[in-house]
């Protein structure tokens, strides 16, 4: 996962960049300058993995809660407590109080009042410990509420069978069906730009010859998601995948994509107090504008790649500086 951030090639997020500025899509595309992730989105993030990477979630994340320290001296003394390495515990508690108190006490009562001071603090003391060995502590209550969003995809019977599909369970290669989530596929736009795609889930039934791509959303506000996948560009960023899929298809697998039908689902789950799981099949209509849209945006960043032109749009190179409204 971590790898492919790091492919400095177009994905259809980048495409967005572009429609900012030809400016802004390089500075972001070279990484001099990074985007403001809202806690929204980290979320998000937080509930792809959980769902369709549990294994890889369980290496980044850990549950707990821990009581936070009352004043600067009980932090420092946990903090300092939670480092030492060296010597036995009753000389690590002396040493992390002497540090985070001025005391003139002799370490009799230095030692009674650290053990008090790691007793009432364990959890957060354990905390301190892990937290360089994880992307993230999250509170315990998460868990239940990322359970119950997992609890309302397996209650709802289409998305219980797009993301769990128990009649064939196995994940990785087969003679008839290979499924797989978050696959990674580096492809090249028909016009030689270098490309990359993240697909939440494919289902490839080689035996049916049916292709099903399926990306899980999340959003606090269900109930408008529909007006709202168009406005987010779901439909292009869908098709940008199927470009990547059929270069997939032609370059990896050796196979015609033309030759299988296709089928393309958003998965989409709230994450409000109450979760409710609801699925969008993407029509073809929806899918040929995403395509229309690509097309477009791509002809136009090869000028700028080939011209090595950033500051302004083609428009403006071309012209006399000026653009059309």
């Amino acid at each position: 996962m971590k790898d492919y951030y790091k492919e400095k090639k177009v994905s259809n997020s980048s495409l967005s960049w572009f429609q900012v500025s030809p400016k802004y899509f390089k500075l972001m595309l070279d990484k001099e300058i990074e985007e403001i992730i809202p806690s929204y989105f980290e979320k998000g993030q937080e509930i792809h993995m959980y769902i369709l990477e549990p294994e890889e979630f369980d290496k980044q994340y850990i549950f707990m809660d821990y009581p936070q320290p009352k004043s600067s001296q009980q932090k420092a003394f946990c903090e300092t407590f939670s480092r030492l390495r060296k010597g036995k515990k009753d000389e690590k508690l002396i040493k992390a109080y002497k540090s985070a108190y001025s005391t003139k006490e002799n370490d009799e009562i230095i030692l009674e009042k650290a053990k008090k001071l790691v007793k009432d603090f364990e959890d957060y003391i354990k905390y301190l410990k892990l937290s360089h060995k994880y992307t993230k502590i999250l509170p315990t209550k998460v868990l239940n509420d990322y359970n119950n969003i997992k609890h309302s995809l397996l209650t709802h019977k289409k998305a219980r069978e797009l993301m769990y599909n128990e009649t064939n369970a196995t994940f990785g290669n087969s003679d008839k069906l290979y499924i797989k989530n978050e696959l990674p596929i580096y492809w090249v736009y028909k016009n030689g730009i270098p490309c990359k795609s993240m697909v939440d889930r494919i289902i490839i039934n080689h035996e049916e010859k049916k292709v099903i791509l399926v990306d899980l959303k999340t959003s606090s506000h269900l109930s408008e998601f529909a007006d709202k996948a168009i406005e987010y560009k779901y439909n292009r960023q869908l098709a940008f995948y199927w470009i990547a899929v059929g270069w997939y298809f032609k370059n990896e697998l050796n196979l015609d994509i033309d030759e299988y039908e296709k089928e393309t689902f958003i998965v989409a789950t709230s994450t409000k107090e109450i979760p409710e799981t609801k699925v969008f099949k993407m029509s073809e209509r929806r899918l040929l504008e995403g395509l229309e849209e690509i097309e477009k945006l791509m002809n136009e960043l090869k000028w700028h790649f080939d011209n090595n032109e950033w500051e302004h749009s083609r428009l403006y190179y071309e012209g006399e500086g000026i653009e059309l409204i």
